[in-house]
């Protein structure tokens, strides 16, 4: 997994650069999708943070957008929706599977 840190009109710091590493390097419990690259863009305009969270599984493209007064909050909250996206991802994979032939069949017969 490919961690990407950008930064627009401000300077990403090594404390910045580890705690967004940190935090989205837990995003690799996630292995049903397999996580190709993760890019965190981090810009200040106007007088707060604008964090974008760009995800590329094998098959999907998944992002996230918060804004906040302090950097930490919108990095947070961010990641936290894009945490969401992936749980119900992972979930849909899981549950997209076909049922044994008997148990269609007992479905089908049930509801005559």
């Amino acid at each position: 997994m490919n961690i990407n840190v950008i930064g627009r009109q401000l300077e990403i710091t090594p404390a910045i650069k580890t705690y967004t590493e940190n935090r989205l390097q837990a995003f690799s419990i996630f292995s049903t999708i397999k996580i190709n690259t993760i890019n965190a863009t981090m810009e200040y305009s106007k007088g707060h943070f604008q964090v974008n969270l760009v995800l590329n599984c094998k098959y999907h493209t998944l992002t996230a957008n918060a804004s906040d007064f302090d950097l930490y909050k919108a990095f947070d909250a961010a990641a936290d929706k894009l945490e969401a996206q992936c749980i119900g991802l992972k979930e849909k994979i899981h549950e997209h599977r076909a049922e044994p032939v008997s148990q269609t069949d007992i479905r089908q017969n049930a509801e005559m």
